[in-house]
């Protein structure tokens, strides 16, 4: 393949490329999570090179007629290139790399807004349970954040209690805001998150979201929210090992108790359910880790992985579906599948100082890979 360029990826971005036809594209993975650069699966000019891991180069892709390809990274929201396919490209083709940004503030694309994001649970506005989306890719969201808050406008929490008590229930809500930076939070230096917004998923059910996320009538923009207790922060290891079991951590009052996913490295995932009722030896005072037995967390050899992500992109495997076809996944390891229809999902648990006890999971709220997972299997 004498006509062949090597692009780099770096910073969460796509380098902008120019080549003439006949020229074969391949590209090199510079940052230290995975990405991918593949189109749409319905595109008209359907391409993808494969997943790459840190480090790796992806398989060659032709581009042999003019014109422009877009395409996108499955992993990244928002993380996108394009190749420009044109006669009058330089020999050696055009190159032209950009920086993704990886300062350590603000937080998700909401939008053209750079945000945070709070899974929300609790039945009181007056007493929130929020839990940092993290993306283990990204500097300015690499912590595991739990915070005790409350909304300070009376008629805001006001708006929220009535939405806990309508039908839509103990269901996930999420809260936005921008520019705070979460070390700030976890210090305890920021007391009050002054510009969020509030939204939710109606239509889901106990183990799913519903379909579409809308702003809650009330609460859409300039909501103070104040904070006032941090559960739990900690920055990732990205040398940690994986526990010999799924951990959890546990936190809440007497009426509302939730657990998070624990998480240290990448890959992983990121879960949030809410508990029927306190286990045995939950005090209800501070947040409390636990492991589920019998639940663990394997990382997949490269080779094998190689060979999964060349399957893929002929079979469309399901831990790699393509892009687009699913917006949030339900996957949650704690999900019973024999469960009987609303029924809570029973698991044993040993908290972290070997007491044996159980959980009773009522709701599902929150479960993402997207962000976080790559090359991993969960058992």
């Amino acid at each position: 393949m004498s006509n062949t360029l090597v692009v780099n990826i770096r910073n969460n971005a796509f380098p902008t490329v120019k080549v003439r036809p006949g020229t074969f594209v391949v590209w090199r993975n510079l940052d230290p999570y995975a990405h991918s650069a593949e189109t749409l699966s319905a595109a008209p000019n359907y391409f993808t090179a494969g997943a790459m891991l840190p480090g790796e180069m992806s398989v060659p892709i032709l581009f042999d007629k003019a014109g422009e390809f877009p395409y996108l990274c499955r992993y990244h929201t928002g993380m996108t290139g394009i190749v420009t396919v044109d006669p009058s490209a330089s020999e050696r083709g055009e190159v032209h790399e950009h920086d993704g940004g990886t300062g350590d503030h603000g937080g998700h694309h909401h939008g053209l807004a750079h945000l945070h994001g709070f899974v929300t649970g609790g039945r009181s506005g007056n007493r929130l349970y929020m839990t940092h989306t993290p993306v283990l890719a990204d500097s300015r969201h690499s912590y595991q954040v739990i915070v005790r808050g409350h909304f300070e406008n009376p008629a805001h929490s006001n708006i929220y209690d009535e939405l806990r008590a309508s039908v839509y229930g103990e269901q996930v809500v999420q809260i936005f805001h921008n520019n705070v930076s979460m070390p700030d939070i976890g210090s305890g230096k920021i007391k009050q998150l002054p510009q969020a917004s509030v939204s939710y998923w109606p239509g889901g059910s106990q183990t799913s979201i519903g379909p579409v996320q809308v702003d809650v009538p009330g609460l859409e923009q300039d909501v103070p929210i104040g904070v006032d207790e941090v559960l739990h922060f900690h920055t990732f290891d990205t040398e940690a090992d994986y526990p010999d079991a799924l951990t959890y951590i546990m936190y809440g009052d007497d009426k509302d108790i939730f657990i998070d996913h624990l998480i240290q490295r990448a890959p992983s995932f990121h879960s949030v359910a809410k508990l029927a009722s306190a286990p045995r030896g939950w005090a209800g005072t501070s947040a409390k880790l636990f492991n589920t037995p019998g639940h663990t967390m394997r990382e997949l050899p490269p080779r094998l992985i190689s060979r999964m992500a060349n399957v893929d992109n002929a079979f469309n495997l399901f831990w790699l579906l393509p892009p687009g076809t699913l917006v949030r996944q339900a996957q949650d390891p704690l999900i019973r599948r024999d469960n009987p229809t609303g029924a809570n999902h029973v698991h044993v648990i040993q908290f972290d100082k070997g007491q044996d006890s159980e959980i009773a999971i009522s709701h599902f709220l929150h479960f993402d890979i997207r962000l976080l997972n790559y090359g991993v299997l969960i058992v």
